[in-house]
């Protein structure tokens, strides 16, 4: 009897996630995504052009907290508090420092919010270990569509595949993904101290 009950509930909780949508599905890992006190990740990150013959990777990190953030990747760091931007280019001792608008927010969670309200989304492949969800846009032309392929066990992104209408692919894949590290928040500013030689271009 207790077999036979067990053996039921666990039919029933199976259906109840078969039969989440996949917009359902994604909405939970964005949510449970920005919940998060802060984040750091670690990633590799491609450029491919078939048609050009362009397939260049490179590797970078990122880190989050509410609405400030850092990515650096290939020479360049983003650095935001949410008010104020600045665009370090590392092999050109250069920092052009921005005030954050809302047309010109690049904030993961701003992103994100934005990302979510236009969109459409489908299961393309799922079994127990992830679930890769195709997205495509209900309008507008940013981009032809994006993969994005989830940990189903804890509902982290693992990989990342956006194709652009310019034939470009831009493949972003998770090495390392850590959350509640209790970041800084002088982490989220650029401090001009370090970078004596830097030379500083304010656009406010």
């Amino acid at each position: 009897m207790k077999k036979s009950l067990l053996i039921i509930i666990g039919l029933l909780l199976s259906f109840n996630l078969s039969a989440q949508t996949a917009e359902e599905y994604l909405n939970n890992v964005i949510e449970k995504t920005k919940a998060y006190n802060d984040i750091n990740i670690i990633f590799n990150y491609r450029i491919i052009n078939k048609e050009d013959g362009i397939n260049e990777s490179m590797s970078g990190y990122g880190s989050m907290k509410g609405n400030s953030y850092k990515i650096s990747v290939n020479g360049q760091e983003m650095i935001s508090n949410g008010e104020l931007l600045w665009t370090h280019l590392i092999d050109e001792d250069e920092v052009m420092i921005s005030e954050v608008t809302e047309d010109n927010n690049s904030s993961p969670i701003a992103i994100i919010n934005s990302f979510s309200q236009n969109i459409k989304a489908n299961f393309s492949h799922s079994d127990n270990d992830i679930k890769v969800i195709e997205i495509t846009e209900n309008e507008g032309e940013t981009f032809e569509k994006i993969f994005i392929t989830i940990d189903n066990k804890d509902l982290k992104i693992k990989k990342i595949h956006l194709y652009a209408n310019d034939g470009n692919e831009f493949v972003y894949e998770i090495i390392d993904f850590t959350t509640n590290q209790d970041l800084p928040d002088s982490m989220f500013i650029f401090n001009e101290a370090l970078h004596p030689n830097v030379e500083v271009i304010d656009m406010r």
